[in-house]
């Protein structure tokens, strides 16, 4: 059952934001980006970062209800995927991360997509520094399917994010980056954990 309603989103946000938008590469294009489950595995601790704040143009409507056991359950996956974008942000700013701490919040391509993302700064010898910002709401809840089952909205902005060189700390900012846009986000319940499933940016997307 699809619950919609009012906004939802986090009282502070964790870093997070779209460390894919400015690896390796311009983002001209539409793309998707993202991070399986170690259960038991404890969350990083980070610090936390201002809220983007969205655009009357954001296409916030029709979000999933904010109290009740909905509102509850949704508040449990954005927590689930500020998480992940916390790890992202410690992995991807060491250079002997394995990106095992990406294994906690996220499985299929979500994983498997920041897992290549964090090999290819390895091989060009780049790590990230700063942090992102970003915005999420629940869009839709499906408390009835097997297995549960949810869908975010943001507005991710990486202004404050940057490659740099692991060694000399020279920025190495791409061409052409787009530094705010929109995107979805997939999860599914898996046991008592909320798993990402699929990052997708949609450049097109004011917000």
């Amino acid at each position: 059952m699809r619950q919609r309603g009012n906004v939802l989103r986090p009282g502070a946000v964790g870093v997070a934001g779209a460390v894919m938008v400015v690896l390796l590469s311009s983002c001209g294009a539409s793309g998707d980006a993202g991070s399986a489950d170690r259960l038991g595995t404890s969350a990083p601790s980070v610090a936390a970062v201002t809220p983007v704040t969205p655009s009357s143009g954001s296409g916030t409507d029709g979000i999933a209800p904010t109290d009740g056991p909905e509102g509850a359950i949704g508040r449990d996956a954005l927590r689930a995927y500020q998480d992940w974008w916390a790890a992202q942000t410690d992995a991807f700013s060491r250079s002997d991360s394995d990106g095992s701490q990406l294994q906690v919040y996220s499985t299929g391509k979500a994983l498997s997509e920041a897992l290549a993302n964090l090999h290819q700064l390895h091989e060009a010898k780049l790590v990230m520094i700063g942090s992102p910002r970003n915005s999420p709401v629940v869009k839709t809840i499906d408390i009835k399917a097997d297995p549960p089952t949810a869908v975010l909205s943001d507005c991710l902005d990486v202004t404050g994010w940057h490659q740099t060189d692991a060694t000399t700390h020279e920025t190495k900012a791409p061409q052409q980056g787009l530094t705010r846009y929109g995107a979805t986000v997939s999860l599914r319940k898996s046991g008592a954990r909320w798993l990402i499933v699929e990052f997708k940016r949609e450049v097109d997307r004011t917000c």
